[in-house]
Formats: structure tokens, C-alpha cells, sequence
């Protein structure tokens, strides 16, 4: 197959047209035509122009990638599942991942942590953020082994207690409808029942030493 003409595509890129004496042509990044020599009146044989397409494809691939992660972070799986639906060959997506995973651009423990924390921040308990970041596709040993690095960063007493001068800024435990309503409503944050307990307990304890006061 002979190259007849090199074109580039106009208002794109380091992106070119390259056309064949047979009238194939395909569209290529200058780095795809760098690697393989790709010049006018080069002859390549079918097994090259192969090797071409998957290059490029790749190429392709981890551009878009670059291109979704500098909008927001992405779980391995998440990202994955993002580019097949894009319509890339889910071995191309694989092979994408891999290469940016090795140059750490993608980390689902860095993920999982900042997102833990995110979470937390925005008053969503250890079981919330457990199933939120299984949601997200990180498995599950991962998920455990994050939660445990980050429990000094993550304090559910805290949480709850400031939680709870928030949206119940009258608690005092006397009112048994509000107690009930102030416990749906950190269970549902993903607090755990002991968690919640010990702070209402606290809370009680203060009001009550005040009014000996």
C-alpha cells in the first residue's frame, strides 16, 4: 500500500489525513505517523497498516481518557465502562487504563481515599460512604483497607455531633418524636446505630449537667 498524499485536518490538532494509491485513506495522529515513518511514496504492507490502526487507536483512547479525567476523578471500572460506552473495543480500553494506571494518572486507592473524605465532608457516615464507593466500582478489600487508613480523618462522632447542632439545633433527648427523627435521619447519613447512640448520650449528659449548673 503506497502513501499518496499526507493532508492535515484543518482546525484539529497534530491530526493528518493520510491517502493510499488505492484510495484507502485513514486519519492519524502526527505521533502514530512519527513512530511508524508514515512519508509520501512509502509502500507499508497489510500487516503494518494494522499495527497503524491499533496504534492509533490506542492513542485515541487514552487521549479521551486524559480527556475525562482532567473533568473529574474516575474509578478504574467507572472509567472503563465511560469509554466502552464512547464505542471504543473494550481490549483498547483495557490497554488505555493499564498504560495511564503504570504512570499513576488513574489510582483507585487515591481515588477512594479522596472521595471518602469528600463524602465524609458532606456528613455521609462510614456505611454510606462504603456502599457509595462500591457503587463507584472500587472492590472491596480496597474499600476496606481506605476506610482504615483514613478513620483519623474521618472521626463519626464529630460528624454526628456537629450534624446534630445543624439540623436539630433544640435537642436535648426529652423529645422521644424528635429523638426517633433525629436517629432515622443518621442512619439514613449511614451512621452506625452505636455512633449515633453515644453522641445523643453525650448530648443529654451536657443539657443535664447545665441544668444542675
Amino acid at each position: 500500500m503506497k502513501i499518496t498524499k499526507i493532508e492535515r485536518i484543518q482546525f484539529k490538532k497534530n491530526i493528518f489525513r493520510i491517502f493510499f494509491e488505492d484510495s484507502e485513506n485513514l486519519i492519524l495522529s502526527a505521533d502514530t505517523i512519527v513512530k511508524f515513518g508514515l512519508k509520501i511514496g512509502l509502500n507499508i504492507s497489510q500487516d503494518i497498516y494494522k499495527e497503524v490502526i491499533s496504534h492509533n487507536t490506542l492513542n485515541r483512547v487514552v487521549c479521551d481518557t486524559l480527556i475525562l479525567l482532567s473533568k473529574r476523578s474516575y474509578s478504574v471500572k467507572n472509567l472503563q465502562t465511560k469509554l466502552i460506552q464512547r464505542g471504543y473495543e473494550s481490549q483498547k480500553v483495557d490497554e488505555a487504563v493499564k498504560r495511564l494506571e503504570e504512570l499513576n494518572y488513574i489510582n483507585d486507592e487515591k481515588f477512594a481515599k479522596t472521595y471518602a473524605v469528600y463524602l465524609s465532608e458532606k456528613g455521609k457516615g462510614e456505611f454510606a460512604i462504603k456502599a457509595e464507593l462500591e457503587k463507584q466500582g472500587v472492590e472491596r478489600n480496597l474499600i476496606k483497607d481506605v476506610m482504615a487508613k483514613i478513620k483519623t480523618d474521618i472521626d463519626p462522632y464529630e460528624q454526628i455531633a456537629k450534624l446534630l447542632k445543624v439540623k436539630f439545633k433544640n435537642f436535648n433527648g426529652e423529645n422521644k418524636n424528635e429523638a426517633r427523627r433525629a436517629l432515622s435521619f443518621f442512619l439514613r447519613r449511614g451512621f452506625s446505630y452505636e455512633s449515633i447512640v453515644k453522641v445523643f448520650r453525650a448530648c443529654i449528659k451536657e443539657m443535664e449537667d447545665i441544668s444542675i449548673e
